[in-house]
């Protein structure tokens, strides 16, 4: 209908009870026009279809009428059945921010949708004013598509010309016009459907959708809204835009309050997992966040009349029965007749993937973060003194408050040892440090914000009479992890409690910085063999640990770390030895017990969900393997043969050069920091080995953006699977890089600029 001339004489004759008015825009769903129907003099809305129509591409309007979207199929009836989904999903969605629907009539060929009028225009062209307006509608659209999601409904074309206003100021989600029914099965894509600027990745290649998808449109709406501006450089072609998408992290935003902008950020997340859990976890966070910027009261003074659950309210720290000028804050729960979680609860735990990819509906479990009062108070609290560390997204697990100690501004990277993964999404570093005692253990949050979580890191160069920092370590134990001097910290593990366990080398000792920031010694009681036991059994705290690199934690809490020629077992406060021999170096025992091998310079471990244990041995140029029994075997290198070959073929016969780090994907592959290559290796399930990032020589002037096997990596150290299958590598510069699915290579940090 989008490019017919409109005929008032068929509209009129299918609605006798209406009385029409002008047109108030067109798009690729039709036209909309004015009415007034004519026994209750109420203002109404008319979205006019022709089935008759094949060519539904067209131009801009307003009223929800979908201009600017890609992809919406040929074909009269299609569009008919696109028509009538709409109007049976908006019929089923009683909620204040959601546009009504009146009636649905089809009439000699048209298709005629009566709803609401909006007569306050989009957001597209809407002036905000007081400093909470633009969070306000956000958290207004958000738990709309809450209510949307609750019902098994995506909405797939969230942007600024679908949210419009009421007369008053209320915020209104419409033109669900591309809007797909969740099946029981996860819900795909047919072509680029949706609006390129606001795609979400899975949108763009084609992958599974979750409410997620309509999330992270909506983070780059309040994106543009508090910077001003794109995510991404406004001059991309369409092709590149959706690379962008895809594997291009944002542009900082400093515009915006540091806590808000970590949660717009995390809601862009390329990975749907890391993104918030549901609508109403966004709201809740955002919420939160804007709160911690403005203080209490800001809903009120925003001008943004909104209605809101009650959890939503005490995030923004409302007060009930305060009016925000020219409209209400409403709570009292949810509206009657729409669907929502159930009473809130704290879960706090390990973060798992909503079954199904999240989707709603199909009788799949709707897996919904459940927010109570103790979570947003904890988000508060970091927030408001922490504004640039407040973890965001995430779903069953308590992420605002994942990392409740006190982190400070760090000064960068001197050296990238060890990588590990939160259960909040955030990543953790370790980096020995380029001076004594000056090692630091630094937070990247899920949104991209850095901060030192342990050690003091670098300090100034003493100069005149000032004197250089003791050779006499510094323990801090018992005290905020910020105090305590490190010494060459190297392996990194996150344990199932959230707690983050160190090997520091140059101390002999394993390490534990708790939630709340207090660090203690797991293992190890000096650098001296004269003072701690070197018996292969014991009591941790006493034993004498040689120069600890590489350090896992599986499951249940046990520690895996290696020192000296061994790899040792922490558990309860007992220390034993699994691998290796505490006073002899070699490479031999392969298929016998591994408590018998020799091994020369265990540098990296990893343990499988089933208990298997994978080394690698820096010094003999291998990685092996300790299966259940305890038995050893070679899954890659030669020992003492350095080298690189082998790709494409089994990893037992390929050459390694002084791996590191080592880390398992959720499909069961091996990566391998192949530090000496200046690469990442994979074996596969299949034993087949291959090269997945860096190139064959060093070089500093790669371009960003690139195939990861075409960018050079200096020194990779320590690697990390996060669930999506995305690979964090941890680089001897000082940089953590990125290597996404499509196998694109991003840097999350930057080394010194002289690295």
């Amino acid at each position: 209908m989008a490019r017919h001339q409109l005929d008032l004489d068929r509209i009129a004759a299918g609605l006798p009870g209406y009385e029409l008015g002008d047109e108030l825009g067109r798009g690729g769903f039709g036209v909309v026009v004015a009415a007034r129907h004519r026994l209750i003099d109420r203002p109404v809305a008319v979205k006019v279809l022709t089935t008759a129509d094949l060519d539904p591409a067209g131009g801009s309007g307003g009223h929800g009428s979908g201009s600017g979207s890609g992809g919406h199929g040929s074909g009269g009836r299609d569009l008919r059945a696109r028509f009538l989904d709409e109007a049976r999903v908006l019929a089923g969605l009683d909620h204040p921010h959601v546009v009504r629907i009146y009636d649905y009539v089809e009439t000699d060929g048209l298709c005629l949708l009566v709803m609401e009028q909006l007569t306050g225009g989009s957001l597209r062209g809407r002036a905000l004013s007081g400093p909470g307006a633009a969070s306000a509608i956000g958290i207004a659209a958000a738990v709309a598509l809450d209510a949307a999601h609750g019902r098994g409904v995506l909405h797939r074309d969230i942007k600024p010309d679908n949210l419009l206003f009421t007369a008053d100021g209320t915020p209104k989600v419409t033109d669900f016009g591309i809007a797909k029914i969740v099946e029981a099965t996860a819900a795909t894509t047919t072509g680029l459907v949706g609006t390129p600027r606001y795609m979400a990745p899975e949108q763009i290649t084609g992958s599974p959708l979750s409410p997620a998808t309509d999330l992270y449109a909506l983070g780059v709406v309040l994106y543009e809204l508090f910077a001003g501006r794109s995510p991404f450089p406004p001059e991309l072609p369409v092709a590149a835009l959706l690379h962008h998408h895809l594997s291009v992290r944002p542009l900082p935003m400093p515009e915006a309050p540091g806590p808000i902008a970590e949660i717009i950020i995390a809601a862009l997340a390329k990975e749907a997992g890391w993104r918030p859990a549901s609508g109403l976890d966004f709201a809740v966070r955002l919420a939160a966040a804007t709160t911690a910027a403005y203080g209490p009261g800001w809903l009120a003074a925003s001008g943004v009349p909104v209605r809101l659950p009650d959890e939503v309210l005490s995030a923004a720290g409302h007060q009930p029965g305060i009016s925000s000028g020219p409209g209400a804050v409403h709570g009292g729960g949810r509206p009657a007749g729409v669907a929502g979680p159930p009473a809130p609860t704290v879960r706090a735990g390990r973060r798992r993937r909503p079954a199904g990819g999240g989707q709603p509906g199909g009788g799949r479990r709707r897996v919904v973060l459940a927010v109570g009062a103790s979570l947003v108070v904890a988000g508060l609290a970091v927030a408001l003194v922490l504004k640039t560390v407040v973890p965001g997204g995430g779903d069953q697990d308590n992420r605002q408050a994942a990392y409740a100690g006190r982190t400070v501004q760090f000064q960068g990277l001197a050296d990238a040892a060890g990588i590990a993964l939160g259960p909040d999404g955030a990543l953790y570093v370790s980096d020995p440090g380029d001076g004594v005692g000056q090692g630091q253990i630094v937070r990247l949050s899920a949104a991209g914000q850095a901060g030192l979580i342990g050690g003091s890191g670098p300090r100034p160069t003493p100069t005149g009479n000032v004197p250089s920092p003791s050779p006499t370590p510094v323990l801090g134990d018992g005290g905020q992890s910020l105090r305590a001097e490190l010494r060459e910290p190297a392996g990194l593990a996150i344990g199932p409690d959230g707690a983050v366990y160190l090997a520091e080398s140059d101390n002999g000792r394993v390490r534990r910085i708790a939630r709340d920031g207090t660090i203690t010694t797991v293992a190890g009681t000096s650098r001296s063999s004269s003072d701690g036991s070197v018996a292969s059994t014991g009591a941790a705290p006493r034993a004498y640990l040689d120069d600890p690199t590489a350090l896992t934690v599986d499951a249940k809490g046990i520690i895996y770390v290696t020192e000296g020629y061994r790899v040792r077992r922490i558990e309860g406060g007992q220390i034993s030895t699994v691998a290796g021999s505490g006073t002899e170096s070699g490479s031999a025992g392969d298929g016998g017990p591994a408590i018998n091998a020799t091994f020369y310079q265990p540098s990296g471990l990893a343990i499988a969900p089933n208990g298997v244990l994978y080394i690698a041995d820096r010094s003999n140029d291998t990685v092996r393997r300790v299966d259940r029994s305890g038995t050893v075997s070679l899954v890659a290198g030669s020992p003492g043969r350095s080298g690189r070959t082998g790709d494409g073929r089994a990893a037992s016969s390929a050459l390694l050069n002084s791996p590191k780090g080592l880390a398992l994907g959720a499909d069961g592959s091996l990566y391998i920091a192949d530090s000496g290559n200046n690469v990442v290796r994979r074996i596969d399930p299949h034993g087949i080995i291959s090269t997945v990032a860096g190139s064959a020589s060093y070089s500093s002037d790669d371009q960003e953006g690139a195939l990861a096997t075409q960018v050079s990596l200096s020194g990779p150290a320590g690697v990390v699977v996060d669930p999506s299958g995305a690979l964090y590598v941890a680089c001897g510069d000082g940089s953590i890089r990125r290597v996404g699915t499509d196998m694109f290579l991003t840097t999350v940090l930057r080394g010194p600029p002289d690295s």
